[in-house]
């Protein structure tokens, strides 16, 4: 058979099982079947039996068996768990599948209300499975490697050989290459050590525990990180654009998710640089509100020491503490704990004329709009990307917001994810 697409595949195992008179060979995804049930109802079998046509006439026996002519039927059942047999000219099929459904939890930091709810597993073979099973095509490649010196943490990279950017396989391979390392644990490990900057605050790489996202991505060209003892996947080349997408938008109506998506944006927009504006506008430019709107917030102000860019990093400081208390502490807790922790700061802090009631308001927007966008890797780097903008509208007013921007947007555009534009807008999609 001509399997020469498949035969580039590290989990697929070509096997050829002899005996004095007559031999077999084998072909299967060890991702997809199980071999220790390939070893006992077939090659134990093989070699107990006393001819080729009292062996075919046990394969016969299966429930699910057949004869095929055609090599691209034969390739079809491979990605359904069927075992391939090939003897003289002749092609039967055994199905020996292997699906893991059992060993597979439910995603949890990405909520969706449609599709899937199952997340990859920890264990790279159940995480193919998984994967070979909602993507059946024979140009799917998957490539093992071994990163870390101490750890031999094992590592599976899967890409769509028609698709995929080939230059961008180039340089993670010699990325790869050049990767020292003592122990790699998890994907976001990895995402650092593929990173052209450790400075960079933006992910270059996408995060995900979803099946389902995986295999959208690998259908777009991208190349997916497997690691062993992570549920995690790593996902590449990714643009910014890329982390505004929930897998809940291709199961909406087009109406309903091209809103949806919108609003992310505007949340974006809120988040990033509503903080900066109030800080440029109070200070600065205050002529540019409504008179009532201007006087509402002088009077609200009246009692609160600080200057306004004190009064905001003061309370949006306080606003990370808490997200990060709610990571911290146990889960049974952590919701109560940090929802009362915040009303009690937000009132005591109004009420003893530390902060205005307007700031609180702002700081509710805000802190609110960040949590829109779909994936955690960027709320990292928006968070912190909102504090330099705050710096330069409090020094430079609306002027310095907009350099900020401008600056944001230039450095975005710099960006490189294995060497393809971050800021790309029409990638594959």
């Amino acid at each position: 058979m001509n399997l020469k697409n498949l035969k580039e595949n590290d989990d697929f195992i070509e096997r050829e099982v002899k005996k004095e008179s007559f031999n077999i060979t084998l072909y299967y995804f060890k991702s997809l079947c199980d071999e220790n049930r390939i070893s006992e109802h077939i090659i134990s079998i093989f070699y107990n039996t006393d001819g080729i046509h009292e062996f075919l006439e046990y394969v016969k026996s299966f429930e699910e068996w057949s004869l095929i002519e055609e090599e691209k039927t034969g390739v079809e059942k491979l990605f359904n768990g069927f075992v391939l047999i090939t003897q003289d000219d002749k092609i039967y099929t055994v199905k020996l599948d292997k699906f893991e459904v059992r060993s597979l939890s439910e995603s949890t930091e990405e909520s969706v209300l449609q599709g899937p709810k199952d997340s990859l597993s920890e264990k790279i073979g159940i995480s193919l499975n998984v994967i070979r099973n909602r993507y059946r095509q024979d140009t799917l490649i998957a490539k093992s490697h071994t990163v870390g010196q101490s750890s031999k943490t094992s590592l599976m990279i899967l890409y769509d050989n028609n698709l995929c950017d080939h230059d961008a396989l180039v340089h993670l391979n010699n990325k790869l290459e050049n990767i020292k390392v003592d122990i790699l644990q998890s994907a976001g490990q990895l995402q650092k050590l593929l990173m052209d900057s450790k400075w960079c605050p933006f992910p270059l790489f996408l995060t995900t525990e979803r099946p389902d996202r995986v295999v959208t991505n690998l259908s777009q060209g991208k190349i997916v990180f497997l690691i062993e003892g992570s549920s995690w996947a790593l996902l590449g080349p990714a643009s910014f654009f890329d982390f505004f997408k929930s897998m809940d938008d291709p199961v909406e109506l087009p109406t309903v998710g091209k809103f949806f998506i919108l609003l992310r944006y505007i949340a974006l927009i809120i988040t990033l640089f509503f903080p900066a504006l109030y800080v440029a506008v109070i200070s600065y430019s205050p002529e540019i509100l409504k008179v009532q709107f201007a006087l509402l917030i002088a009077g609200n102000r009246i009692s609160v020491p600080f200057p306004s860019y004190a009064e905001i990093i003061f309370m949006m400081l306080m606003a990370e503490f808490l997200s990060e208390a709610s990571i911290r502490l146990p889960r049974t807790i952590s919701s109560s704990a940090t929802t009362v922790g915040g009303l009690i700061l937000g009132q005591a802090a109004s009420q003893a004329g530390l902060v205005g009631n307007v700031m609180i308001v702002v700081i509710a927007v805000v802190a609110l709009s960040i949590f829109v966008i779909p994936i955690n890797s960027m709320h990292q780097a928006i968070r912190i990307i909102r504090y330099p903008l705050i710096i330069f509208g409090s020094l430079f007013g609306t002027v310095g917001v907009l350099i900020g921007a401008f600056a944001l947007i230039a450095y975005l555009c710099n960006l490189r994810s294995l060497g393809r534009p971050y800021m790309q807008l029409f990638a594959n999609h």
